[in-house]
């Protein structure tokens, strides 16, 4: 049976640039020929409801977060799911480094001040000399901290499965390390996947273990973090400071209590918004790789849940 792909949302922008980077012209499945797709290329959330494709061989979802598939018909035994990383390991570390830098320099006193037409200066503070640890090294995890180590930070990483010689020279460790490596990082960045091991991951015990004064970065699930006790931990300073772009429940309720609370930056969810160019580059090259027979790439590991 020849291959037929069909494309969540059928926007018309994503498939010429799909066909533009692989050089040719794609089996995209007509309307009313859903049930002969051999392969879903679904870049954004996946429909409510399910879809009824018997023939399905191969699913690429355009986010890197994989949690939305689990329970779902459609990634059934023998069917492969891919993730996409594209762009977001770049878009992501700017998000992080511009509002760690944004914190340090003073950017909302700056803001202040210009709104107010005042003028009271201050002495901006510098990334330089601080310590990160990037929880979840992988792609994204190693951009950030690169990117953190161009402005004279330092850098350790957390991740799971075999370390590579250069995870090692980068001073990642096992997940074994990480209590012992808490205490002495001024930002905590956190990419864990959603997993059933690592929902509510942050949890009190681990929240205490950071630094007095410290910052955590959550730019990955919501629901790795007890939002209970992340509030009780700010409380405590430890950490005084939270960027989150990332809630259990979203859109953030106008009235929950990280809204507003000292120390804490909210946005909607933007770090990693995933746009037409990259995630089509990313499903052409891994549709040249499904039709020459080669292994895909991030595909995903249904027993490890990313």
């Amino acid at each position: 049976m020849s291959d037929r792909i069909l494309l969540e949302g059928n926007d018309p922008a994503i498939r010429a640039a799909v066909e533009r980077r692989a050089g040719t012209v794609l089996p995209w499945a007509a309307p009313g020929e859903e049930a002969r797709a051999t392969v879903w290329f679904c870049p954004g959330n996946p429909p409510a409801e399910a879809r009824e494709l018997p023939a399905l061989h191969w699913i690429q979802t355009g986010w890197a977060g994989v949690e939305g598939w689990f329970g779902r018909p459609e990634w059934r035994e023998g069917v492969l799911l891919t993730r996409t990383v594209g762009d977001f390991p770049q878009r992501i570390a700017e998000y992080v480094i511009g509002y760690l830098l944004a914190d340090a320099l003073g950017v909302p006193e700056a803001l202040r001040q210009m709104e107010s037409r005042a003028w009271k200066r201050w002495t901006p503070g510098s990334l330089a000399g601080r310590s990160m640890l990037v929880v979840g090294h992988g792609a994204i995890g190693r951009r950030v901290a690169e990117a953190a180590r161009g402005l004279g930070m330092s850098s350790r990483g957390i991740r799971r499965g075999p370390l590579s010689p250069e995870d090692l020279a980068l001073g990642v460790e096992e997940a074994s390390a990480l209590e012992a490596l808490l205490p002495a990082a001024d930002v905590v960045v956190n990419l864990l996947p959603l997993t059933a091991a690592t929902r509510s991951f942050w949890n009190a015990a681990r929240l205490d273990r950071m630094k007095e004064g410290s910052t955590f970065v959550n730019v990955s699930r919501g629901a790795t973090v007890d939002d209970d006790a992340l509030i009780a931990a700010l409380a405590r300073r430890r950490p005084a400071r939270a960027i989150l772009d990332v809630f259990r429940d979203e859109p953030l309720p106008a009235a929950h209590p990280l809204r507003g609370a000292t120390g804490v930056w909210v946005t909607p969810h933007v770090a990693g918004i995933g746009t037409a160019e990259p995630l089509a580059a990313e499903f052409a090259a891994n549709w040249l790789r499904y039709k020459d027979g080669a292994p895909l790439r991030h595909r995903v590991d249904r027993a490890r849940g990313y």
